[in-house]
């Protein structure tokens, strides 16, 4: 140490001092398709808990995020060895660095800084008269970071209460009595010797006037603020604050109050800050005669001490108590330059910011989608969520309201499952004893990740299958530290990360509700029970295959208003299961009575917001309810034209192109939101997801289990996966051990190649295995290799129904002739085990048209045969090329009927007969590992 200097320590070093090797970390890679960089999130592993950073580019600085997550959990605040350090001082020091400071800002020195309280005092010294050189304390106070950091130190509250920084700048000017001009009655500061006259002459600058848009926000002493447009005109010359001060009615800006916070930023950058008058007391309060004396954190309604009303939309965009008219302007000083830096605030644009500021809006504005989007309320796969995750989300948020990152806790928990083929005759049984209109029994049959619950009875005589994971989230003030919300770990999920994904979707649902709601419709429930679905569909719909091209179908929609004959309402079918990915286009106008503007026939229309196409999953509520349920009972190709009432008027107007016209359109009896939306196409349910529902483990693993199993028993020495995707079998085979010592992945997919060469590189490096070569080929699995003849095992999982019928055939007819492996394993999906899985929620349709296609697990599948066609190919395959084949599965019971879920083929070669072999090499090479030189190629 230099000089006795104390040595802080960081706060790895500090966990590690704590807990040694009880502490792990872990790192994971975050792949975000819009960055072609990788990013990095660690998971830190205490023995009582573990947390988990958000993402960074760089690995060391996740770590160091997760180390500081964990202190703070712990209650640890490290203290820096330099200067600025707080929590290093005393109260008493921090007045006396205050003192220091204001004399220092009015020094000759300070001046001509680049500092924006430098242009600040540069710019009031163009003033004339008493106000010559005086600085408000509300610049002062908004705009020095040292004075600011000190006052949190004498009390953490003057983040929220500007007028407490206020008091304790005059405060401590007032032992500068020979230095600084401070009177209580006027809030500034000046110096009290003028600065040299050749200073002041050399930092004179006269820029050009300029006009800036600013938004006014009146207040109303009852009923909703009024917002409207101002035009401030800067004469060259003059001192902005002062003209914001004039329109406020103030004699000058020492009677403002700048908001400490900045409130958004506009489309180009600016960022914008709240400007309103420093509030008069009532005469009858009598606990405080000037700044700062009134009580802080008493219970009392502050509003009430002051004459003007509390501006509750300024206040809220702020973060901190306004009252009175306030201003909203996006112009000021800055560290970039001297010249005075602006931007227009127009009502859109203002509009947009305080949408902007809620989860909801967030959500929103990453969709693009401000009137047809909404927050989700449930995160189910990451492959179907649109839009930024509820991570990202949720510190987003916290980052706009001056809170903290938020805390992720981790635990761990076993949890009872019943065994497959209970579960899946459980489902079976309680469907078909019910109508067809019921849901599938397990209320969580929406979510692929959620464990499943059963009666207590069932569970009692259960083993313990495998554990889940549950995430709490805490959010603390960022001054403060006072814990602003608590969420403690709520349902189990199979995947970590959902976990995680899913608090914090909890989290900024429980946020959302302290904003107004930006969707509020006083007759739409937030809910999505099937019985809300089908009344929301009964409100001014109608439905038809196509539009007219030259005119809009202007049919009278069905109003349920105007009968009470409930059996005449119309029956919302739905056609498309919750989980599917939806495809539309839509747009959204703002309806208005002809009547009122003294006309007949049509309403008036301004078009409000439109999207050629968008995507959303079903049932997840990440589209408003009034659309989903629309669309729901709609088939490809069909439009639908349907009426809804009006939402929040501040999200129309943020949505709208026009905004002065719309507001005066909004000013009218609105006969609502029209809605014209085609639907473009739809994917059902993954695959994986439909069988989660069923199977745990899931039927992909089991699959890979049962295959690996199979090539233990073999003592091969050499595999070849055809259609190994993102390598879940070739993962498997390098965690256990078994004889083989070469394998190969061949895949036409380079997404999926991509992935599979990610996880080897993890997984090699690690030096987990006993094989001594890899080898990744992209190509067709409908073509020869020779590299690849006479290998001892291949394998086919889930692969040939992804291709045409005879296609099947042909890679049979190419795999046992060229190939001859001395062992094939084929796993295909049992059609004949559908009508179970249909039974789910997920699948839940009746819809009479719907194709063959349809009923396949996937969309993506060409084709899924039964038992009996299976068994057909295999065997005549087998036949033909000198193979004996035999039949099992995975996934419910090849005993009784539909059998299993999964059917496998196993093809065991009789002899070999040596032919003539030709060569052909028309697989690509992509990846491969040998461990003779522990080295990869790409």
């Amino acid at each position: 140490m230099v000089g006795g200097e104390k040595q802080s320590l960081t706060p790895k070093e500090i966990i590690h001092h704590k807990f040694g090797v009880n502490a792990s970390y872990r790192i994971e890679q975050v792949h975000v398709s819009s960055q072609s960089t990788c990013l990095y999130r660690c998971h830190l592993q205490l023995p009582d808990f573990s947390v988990v950073s958000n993402v960074f580019k760089r690995k060391k600085d996740a770590e160091l995020s997760a180390a500081e997550l964990a202190l703070e959990k712990l209650g640890i605040h490290p203290q820096d060895d330099d200067d600025d350090d707080d929590d290093a001082i005393t109260v008493e020091q921090a007045w006396d660095d205050i003192v220091e400071r204001i004399k220092y800002i009015f020094s000759d020195e300070f001046l001509s800084s680049d500092h924006p309280l430098g242009s600040h005092l540069r710019a009031t010294l163009q003033r004339d008269g008493e106000r010559h050189g005086s600085l408000p304390l509300s610049v002062i106070a908004a705009f020095d970071a040292k004075i600011n950091s000190r006052c949190k130190v004498i009390n953490p509250s003057v983040d929220k209460d500007p007028i407490l920084a206020m008091s304790y700048v005059l405060k401590a000017a007032a032992k500068l009595s020979d230095y600084i001009v401070a009177s209580p009655h006027v809030a500034a500061l000046r110096r009290k010797n003028p600065y040299p006259p050749a200073v002041v002459e050399a930092l004179a600058t006269h820029g050009e006037s300029i006009k800036v848009e600013a938004v006014y926000i009146q207040c109303a002493t009852s009923g909703e603020e009024v917002v409207d447009p101002i035009t401030l005109d800067i004469s060259s010359g003059r001192y902005y604050l002062d003209i914001i001060a004039e329109k406020l009615g103030l004699k000058d800006s020492s009677q403002l109050i700048i908001s400490r916070w900045t409130f958004g930023k506009t489309p180009s950058g600016y960022e914008c800050r709240v400007y309103s008058a420093i509030p008069k007391l009532n005469p009858s309060d009598k606990s405080s005669k000037a700044y700062g004396k009134r009580p802080v954190d008493d219970e009392e309604d502050q509003s009430s001490r002051f004459k003007n009303p509390w501006n509750a939309k300024a206040s809220s965009a702020c973060g901190q108590d306004t009252h009175g008219d306030a201003i909203v302007a996006a112009l000021g000083y800055s560290w970039r330059s001297n010249d005075l830096e602006h931007d227009d605030v127009s009502l859109k644009s203002f509009y947009r910011i305080c949408c902007g500021m809620s989860p909801n809006g967030i959500y929103k504005f990453s969709r693009q989608a401000l009137i047809a989007a909404t927050l989700p309320f449930s995160f189910t796969t990451k492959s179907s969520w649109r839009g930024p995750l509820p991570r990202e989300m949720l510190s987003i948020f916290c980052r706009q309201q001056q809170l903290a990152e938020p805390v992720f806790t981790i635990s761990t928990s076993p949890v009872k499952l019943l065994s497959e083929t209970l579960r899946s005759f459980k489902k079976l049984k309680d469907s078909e004893s019910n109508d067809g209109n019921n849901q599938c029994v397990n209320e969580y049959a929406g979510s692929d990740d959620s464990f499943n619950h059963y009666n207590s009875k069932d569970e009692e005589e259960l083993p313990v299958l495998e554990s889940g994971y549950r995430c709490g989230v805490k959010i603390l003030s960022k001054s403060l530290q006072d814990l602003v919300l608590d969420c403690s770990p709520g349902r189990f999920y199979e995947k970590e990360s959902h976990a995680i994904q899913n608090s914090a979707l909890k989290a900024l649902t429980w946020f959302g509700s302290l904003f107004d709601d930006l969707d509020a419709d006083p007759e739409q429930p937030r809910c999505y029970t099937k019985g809300h679905m089908n009344w929301m569909f009964t409100r001014n719909v109608i439905i038809k295959g196509k539009f007219p091209s030259s005119k809009r179908y202007e049919e009278a929609a069905y109003d349920v208003s105007k009968t009470m004959d409930m059996d005449r309402k119309p029956k919302r079918v739905q056609t498309i299961p919750n989980g599917s990915l939806v495809s539309i286009s839509y747009s959204v106008s703002v309806e208005v009575e002809a009547d009122f503007w003294g006309r007949s026939g049509k309403c008036l229309r301004e078009l409000i917001e439109s999207n050629e196409e968008i995507e959303f999953e079903v049932g997840v509520g990440s589209m408003n309810p009034h659309l989903e349920s629309v669309v729901t009972q709609m088939s490809v190709g069909q439009y639908a034209c349907f009426v809804t009432n009006m939402p929040a008027e501040e999200l129309v107007l943020a949505d709208a192109n026009d905004t002065m016209r719309t507001r005066s359109l909004l000013s009218k009896l609105a006969a609502g939101l029209e809605y014209n939306v085609h639907l473009l196409g739809v994917k059902g349910p993954t695959e994986k997801r439909v069988e989660s529902v069923f199977f745990k483990p899931p039927l992909s693993k089991q699959r890979v289990g049962y295959a690996v199993k199979l090539i233990k028993e073999s003592s091969a020495s050499t595999l070849v996966d055809f259609g190994c995707g993102s390598g879940s079998l070739l993962e498997s085979l390098l965690e256990v051990p078994t004889s083989l010592q070469t394998i190969v992945g061949v895949d036409i997919s380079q997404k999926a190649l991509d992935r599979t060469v990610k996880m080897l590189d993890s997984k090699l490096n690690k030096g987990a295995c006993n094989l001594k070569s890899v080898r990744l080929y992209d190509g067709s699995i409908l073509e020869f290799d020779s590299r690849l003849h006479g290998i001892d095992i291949a394998t086919c999982l889930e692969v040939i129904e992804h291709m045409e019928e005879d296609e099947a055939f042909q890679f049979g007819k190419t795999v046992l002739t060229l190939f001859r492996p001395k062992l094939l394993i084929v796993s295909t999906p049992n059609y004949e085990y559908n009508k179970i899985l249909h039974k789910s929620s997920l699948y839940h349709s009746k819809d009479r048209s719907m194709s063959q296609r349809s009923k396949f697990r996937s969309h993506e599948h060409k084709f899924e045969w039964t038992r009996a066609q299976f068994s057909h190919w295999a065997s005549k395959l087998a036949k033909s090329h000198n193979y004996s084949v035999e039949f099992s599965g995975v996934g419910g019971s090849g005993d009784v009927d539909p059998g299993f879920a999964s059917q496998i083929a196993i093809f065991k070669r009789k002899s070999f007969t040596e032919v003539k072999k030709v060569s052909t090499q028309p697989y690509k090479v992509i990846w491969e590992w040998t461990r003779a030189e522990g080295d990869k190629k790409n």
